[in-house]
């Protein structure tokens, strides 16, 4: 029987026969948010063997998003050249925020490798939190906030159910599990792990494998004045005064407030703290490593 339209054209995809510039790619870092899929992608960058796309978050393999750009528009971002193709979106591990994502993944891509950064619940909760506080999107109360049932912030730190999502359909060996925290504090020997799994020279090191970016405890909250003198700062009027005269505003008036990092644990409810050490006991077991350095462990009750 003849392969249907968009059947033949994942066929043709997969086996490099588009007519379209660019190929797939096979490797994507599907997150975590907030835990380093920012400095992974620059670093991986660096690597002679390693072409990552720009954007860095393609977010392709969501309906909602990229997906009926199709396949072709996926492959542009791709250098055919590179011994190594890679993009890094934190919204494939979304769910149930994000469906579906495994799946579209696995029919377009079913050789990739993946890389999923984790880091201590409470702590990717506690940073998520900050950039969106830090970009005016949260109001309400620390512990409405948390738990309100539009939000995110629970579900993305339920590692264990992410990951078995994508174990459906990926053997366990194309996927790569490591914390941010390893990244951090222990750069060169985590960065050689993961180019020996994406099968690229681990030996390689650069000058700037040395820089660290993203660092959240920086973020700081626009003040009401800030704003306004943003949106003035982008009128028509606006235009009127130098760059350097906004710049100067800013350094001399009070137009941000640096963030306080929120307590986690304290506006949790404790069952919702059981219910982050139940997943986080399945990656454990998923894993076999027990994540010791984790402060949800006694948050939660227990070792």
């Amino acid at each position: 029987m003849e392969a249907s339209a968009p059947q033949k054209t994942l066929d043709q995809a997969r086996n490099g026969d588009s007519a379209s510039a660019g190929a797939l790619p096979n490797l994507i870092v599907i997150g975590a948010q907030k835990c380093g899929t920012s400095v992974l992608h620059y670093y991986l960058s660096l690597h002679p063997e390693v072409s990552m796309s720009k954007p860095k978050e393609l977010n392709f393999f969501i309906e909602e998003r990229n997906w009926p750009r199709g396949v072709d528009w996926y492959k542009r971002h791709f250098d055919p050249n590179a011994k190594v193709r890679g993009e890094a979106s934190p919204n494939y591990t979304a769910y149930p925020q994000h469906e579906g994502v495994p799946e579209r993944m696995a029919s377009v891509v079913p050789d990739a490798k993946l890389i999923y950064f984790v880091r201590d619940p409470l702590e990717r909760i506690a940073a998520h939190w900050v950039h969106n506080y830090a970009k005016r999107r949260e109001k309400g109360t620390l512990a409405e906030t948390l738990v309100h049932p539009n939000t995110s912030y629970i579900t993305r730190s339920k590692y264990a159910m992410q990951l078995e999502r994508f174990l459906q359909y990926y053997p366990r060996e194309q996927i790569l599990v490591m914390q941010q925290s390893e990244l951090r504090h222990n750069r060169m020997e985590t960065l050689r792990k993961v180019f020996e799994f994406i099968g690229v020279d681990p030996d390689f090191t650069h000058p700037r494998f040395e820089q660290e970016r993203h660092q959240t405890s920086r973020k700081t909250r626009a003040t009401r004045l800030a704003i306004k003198l943003e949106k003035i700062g982008r009128s028509r009027r606006g235009r009127w005064f130098p760059t350097n005269f906004w710049l100067v505003l800013d350094d001399r008036l009070p137009l941000r407030r640096t963030i306080k990092r929120p307590d986690v644990a304290a506006a949790l409810p404790q069952e919702t703290l059981e219910e982050l050490r139940a997943d986080a006991e399945r990656l454990r077991e998923l894993t076999g490593r027990d994540f010791a350095n984790w402060k949800l462990w006694a948050a939660a009750g227990g070792s």
